[in-house]
C-alpha cells in the first residue's frame, strides 16, 4: 500500500513539472530550443561591424613579423649576391696563360702548328718587322732590302735564299722547316745541359737562330750562355738577354762576332733587347686574343695545342 502511494505521489509530482516547462516555453522566457540554435544580438551588430581575424598557423605569423624574419634584408641579399658573382677574372687569366706557356715550352710542334699564323710566325716576324703586333703582315712582308747585308729579303722571317719568283708564302714555309729542325737541335743542346726552357726563352732561341744561327746554334752559343744565366741566378727576360748577348762572343777568339751589329757590346745588346721585347709584345697580344674567344676556365692539351 504505501508503495503505492509513493508511486502516485511520484506521477503527479514529474506531471506538475512537464506543465511547467511547457508554460515557460509558451511565455518565451525559458526557451530552451531557442537559447541554443539562436545569436546573442550583440554577437550580430559585432560581426556587422568589424572584421573577425582568425588566428593564423603559427609559422606564417612569424613569417610575417618583422622582429621574426626569416629573409635576409636587401642590402644584405644583395652583398651575398655580389659576392657569388665576382669572378676572379684576371687570376684565372693568368693561370691559363702560365699553364698555355708551360705546355708550348714542352711541345717542340704546337707553336710552329699553323704555318704564317703560328706563334712562331707571329712573334719572330715581329722582331723582323715583317708582322705587325696583331699579326697582320706588313709591307716589309712583301719583300724588303736587308740593312746589314743588302740582301733582298721576303717573307715573315725576311728569307733570303729565293730566287725572283719566290713568293712571301714560299719562303715562309721554307724557312719554318729550317726552324722547326733548328728548334729541335735548341732543345736536345738544352736537355744535354740540363736546361728547361721556358717559352719564352725558346722563342727567343729560335728568332736567333734566324737572325744568326751560329749564335743560336754553335758551341759557346745561346743555350750555353742561358745554362750560365740561370747559373747565375738570372730569370726571365734578364735570362734570355744575358744569353742572347752574349751569345755573338765568339768563343774562340773572346772577341764580338757581329758585323751588321758593329761588333760592339752596346749595339749588341740593344738589338737583341730590341727583338726580346718585339717577342714578348707579340707573346702577350696572342694570348689576349686567345682568352677574348676561349669560354672554358680550363683547357685540356689538345684544346692548348690548337690555340694559335
Amino acid at each position: 500500500m504505501k508503495k503505492f502511494l509513493f508511486v502516485a505521489v511520484s506521477l503527479m509530482t514529474m506531471f506538475f513539472g512537464f506543465a511547467k516547462v511547457a508554460h515557460a516555453s509558451q511565455s518565451g522566457t525559458l526557451d530552451f530550443d531557442s537559447t541554443v540554435s539562436a545569436k546573442p544580438n550583440s554577437v550580430e551588430t559585432a560581426a556587422t561591424s568589424r572584421q573577425v581575424n582568425y588566428p593564423q598557423d603559427s609559422l606564417t605569423a612569424q613569417l610575417k613579423t618583422p622582429e621574426l624574419s626569416f629573409s635576409p634584408p636587401k642590402q644584405e641579399r644583395e652583398i651575398k649576391k655580389e659576392k657569388t658573382e665576382k669572378k676572379p677574372v684576371a687570376k684565372r687569366t693568368l693561370s691559363r696563360q702560365a699553364d698555355v706557356s708551360s705546355f708550348l715550352a714542352d711541345n717542340t710542334e704546337a707553336i710552329f702548328e699553323g704555318g704564317s699564323n703560328s706563334i712562331v710566325a707571329k712573334t719572330v716576324g715581329h722582331a723582323e718587322g715583317t708582322r705587325s703586333l696583331n699579326g697582320s703582315k706588313t709591307r716589309a712582308y712583301y719583300g724588303h732590302v736587308d740593312p746589314g747585308n743588302g740582301v733582298w729579303n721576303l717573307g715573315s722571317f725576311s728569307y733570303q735564299h729565293c730566287d725572283a719568283s719566290c713568293t712571301p708564302e714560299e719562303a715562309d714555309d721554307r724557312q719554318l722547316r729550317r726552324l722547326r729542325s733548328q728548334s729541335q737541335v735548341l732543345k736536345q743542346r738544352a736537355d744535354r745541359n740540363g736546361v728547361r726552357m721556358t717559352l719564352e726563352e725558346r722563342l727567343n732561341g729560335i728568332d736567333l737562330a734566324n737572325q744568326a744561327p751560329l749564335a743560336a746554334l754553335d758551341q759557346g752559343g745561346y743555350i750555353d750562355w742561358l745554362r750560365v744565366a740561370h747559373q747565375k741566378g738570372l730569370t726571365g727576360s734578364s735570362a734570355v738577354l744575358w744569353a742572347r748577348t752574349y751569345s755573338f762572343l765568339n768563343p774562340r777568339t773572346q772577341t764580338w762576332d757581329a758585323p751588321g751589329l758593329g761588333n760592339r757590346y752596346d749595339s749588341i745588346a740593344y738589338d737583341q733587347e730590341r727583338r726580346r721585347g718585339a717577342i714578348a709584345r707579340a707573346l702577350e697580344n696572342h694570348y689576349r686574343q686567345q682568352s677574348q674567344v676561349a669560354t672554358s676556365d680550363t683547357m685540356p692539351p689538345s684544346t692548348i695545342a690548337q690555340l694559335r
